[in-house]
């Protein structure tokens, strides 16, 4: 098929020259010899001199997208336009002008769970709506779309294990926010020697020190807030968002040493081979709110990190059930006890933690690439 594709390569701006996207969603249409042109949300970014997420650059690059696919598809029809795009990067109108050319459209999303709203207005001017999280088809069947579950996967050419001593008792690479920092508290309390790398567990580079000053005056917001707002659902959610960042603040302190900034794709998939333990997290709030209800829900870590010889650990969720075999190809937990009686069980059981490390590893292998995942979904839409 000729693709037309638009993306941000990075998976978090937070990560150095990030390209989990290219990894994932670019590479593996190249391997099953699809041919691809690539529009890059970062580039245009450059060219059109607007900073993504403005306005600006919405209106610049809604006329950039929809004039580079019309030039493009001249030269060679597309045979589908696919993208992975938010409400703040693209006009609709954009979105429906190319669906005027006759190509289906097609466009992948994630965190549905708790960010819905990300990508809630231009849903309805897709042909598909590609998401992550099995039980967000609902989400999309309301606004009276189409969707179709594309779960996450990885790419075995860039994660996969290394040959390299394990120097990590147990490590978490991701970002600080929901539970996480509660679950990392109590097993430091514990005394397991666990290290976090991403952004927020420290000040966030560069200009940490004006950010922390912009941190505590944000803080001194929320508790005014927290304090003089005539709405209790407003005195909740300032109250928790002070908490929260009190709580962490002090952990910073009380545990400095354990917590390291954001790494590059390269040092992390060689953290999970220098880690005996890896762990992952399922827990969000709903639109990153403190005081609203905690969901789950799967990351592209439950994919990466067994495809990258880790020994991983993550929340159970039914929907974990759809991919491996709990506590056979991933090690489960329910709550921090059982965590912390599981860690300490596989840190002195070498032979059992390999057991499960090389059947995740097969299993994610085997099952869950983003090449695999791409033939399945062409299959089922382009019946």
């Amino acid at each position: 098929m000729n693709i037309f594709l638009v993306l941000n390569p990075a998976g978090n701006l937070s990560i150095p020259e990030s390209k989990t996207w290219l990894y994932n969603l670019y590479e593996p249409l190249l391997d099953l010899g699809h041919s691809v042109y690539l529009l890059r949300i970062d580039f245009a970014e450059r060219i059109l001199g607007a900073k993504l997420g403005s306005e600006s650059f919405r209106e610049k690059f809604s006329d950039h997208l929809l004039e580079t696919f019309k030039h493009e598809n001249k030269k060679n029809h597309f045979d589908l336009f696919l993208s992975y795009l938010i409400d703040i990067y693209v006009d609709p109108s954009a979105i429906n002008l190319i669906n005027k050319f006759g190509v289906p459209t097609a466009n992948f999303s994630c965190n549905n769970a708790h960010q819905f709203k990300l990508t809630k207005n231009i849903s309805k001017y897709f042909t598909f709506n590609l998401h992550s999280e099995k039980d967000a088809d609902q989400k999309f069947r309301d606004l009276g779309v189409s969707p179709v579950w594309f779960p996450m996967a990885a790419n075995p050419k860039y994660y996969h294990p290394i040959d390299t001593d394990k120097i990590y008792d147990v490590s978490f690479i991701g970002g600080n926010y929901s539970k996480r920092s509660f679950y990392i508290s109590f097993l430091l309390d514990h005394g397991v020697d666990v290290h976090c790398f991403g952004p927020n567990w420290l000040v966030n580079k560069p200009h940490h020190i004006l950010r922390n000053y912009l941190k505590e005056y944000k803080r001194f917001e929320d508790l005014i807030q927290a304090i003089f707002s005539f709405s209790a659902e407003n005195r909740c959610k300032y109250s928790s968002r002070v908490s929260l960042y009190d709580f962490n603040k002090y952990l910073r302190g009380k545990y400095y040493q354990h917590f390291h900034y954001p790494v590059s794709d390269e040092i992390m998939i060689k953290h999970y081979s220098q880690s005996k333990i890896s762990l992952g997290f399922l827990e969000v709030h709903d639109n990153h709110d403190p005081s609203k209800i905690t969901k789950q829900h799967l990351h592209l870590r439950e994919f990466e990190a067994p495809m990258s010889g880790a020994l991983y650990f993550t929340n159970y969720c039914q929907e974990l059930e759809e991919f491996y075999v709990p506590d056979k190809e991933v090690v489960v937990y329910r709550n921090e006890y059982e965590l912390y009686e599981k860690i300490n069980f596989y840190l002195s059981h070498p032979v059992e933690s390999k057991i499960i490390r090389d059947a995740g590893y097969k299993r994610a292998l085997e099952c869950h690439t983003y090449q695999k995942r791409f033939s399945d979904l062409f299959s089922k839409i382009f019946i």
